[in-house]
């Protein structure tokens, strides 16, 4: 009798070798772009943590000085207030900024006066428990909210108006009659920015208390030309410098220009210093008209 064959054990049925190998290469490229997803967002935070903590420090440099070396006189040579319409900046400028939208061009805002402006915005600084000494809110045009100087007739000018989602930057002038009379301004300017550190605010806060510090800071000097003389500050509040208003006054002769940028943090200090220094060599090279 011929042996009859019994049946093997059956054979395990598995995936092929390139099948595994598909796999593993679609594991591995979902796990590469999770780890470039987290590194990405790793960067992000360090970053902006980097340009928002309250510990990032402000530039180190020579105190500024509220005095031009080499003063423009007037009423010997003076600014008219059409003067202020040379004084726009390009896209190209603005780049420095990482602002790119012109919102107001130049010649689009009328001018007003200081006392027309003013007022206003020294009421809400008063009604939130602000000190009259240290109204340092970022006004759009040069001068002080609360006290005399609001009642001024002096001519104030928006020239631009620039915004890239958070961030703004805008020019402004205002006319003194005489060199004199500018000179003043800033010196006050720069006095205030020394005596005014801390204000604390009654407004509401992220914890929900009825109390917001707002800090006040001198910034270093910047180069500007002999007849230019320039005051800075950069104005921030709790918990940190995430909102930073940095605010430059440039004076040549009875004409102050005032460049002010507000950020999210996106807005570094030296990116405002190196827009500020291009303004200022272009206020240097601007000549008055003759009578």
């Amino acid at each position: 009798m011929s042996e009859v064959a019994l049946p093997g054990p059956p054979k395990k049925r598995g995936m092929p070798w390139w099948g595994w190998t598909l796999i593993a290469l679609a594991v591995a490229a979902v796990l590469g772009f999770v780890a470039l997803t987290v590194l990405g967002f790793v960067a992000y935070v360090n970053h902006s943590v980097g340009e928002t903590s309250p510990d990032h420090p402000f530039l180190e440099g020579p105190a500024q000085q509220p005095d031009a070396n080499s003063p423009l006189l007037c009423p010997d040579r003076c600014f008219d207030i059409g003067t202020s319409s040379l004084l726009g900046v390009s896209a190209e400028d603005v780049a420095h900024l990482s602002i790119k939208d012109e919102l107001h061009g130049v010649g689009d805002l009328e001018s007003s006066t200081v006392a027309e402006v003013a007022p206003a915005g020294g009421e809400q600084w008063l009604a939130i428990g602000g000190d009259a000494e240290c109204s340092f809110i970022p006004t759009n045009a040069p001068y002080f909210p609360v006290g005399p100087d609001s009642a001024s007739a002096d001519p104030v000018s928006r020239v631009q108006v620039w915004e890239t989602d958070d961030e703004v930057m805008d020019i402004s002038t205002r006319l003194f009659p005489t060199t004199e009379d500018a000179s003043a301004f800033m010196h006050d300017l720069h006095m205030r920015v020394a005596a005014c550190p801390w204000q604390d605010l009654d407004v509401p806060s992220a914890g929900g208390l009825d109390t917001s510090l707002v800090q006040i800071t001198a910034q270093a000097a910047i180069g500007v030309p002999n007849e230019v003389a320039a005051v800075g500050w950069v104005r921030e509040g709790t918990p940190g410098p995430r909102w930073r208003s940095y605010v430059w006054d440039l004076q040549r002769g009875n004409l102050i220009v005032q460049v002010r940028v507000l950020t999210d943090g996106r807005v570094l200090e030296q990116d405002v210093a190196t827009f500020v220094e291009l303004v200022a060599a272009r206020l240097g090279d601007l000549q008055p008209p003759t009578a």
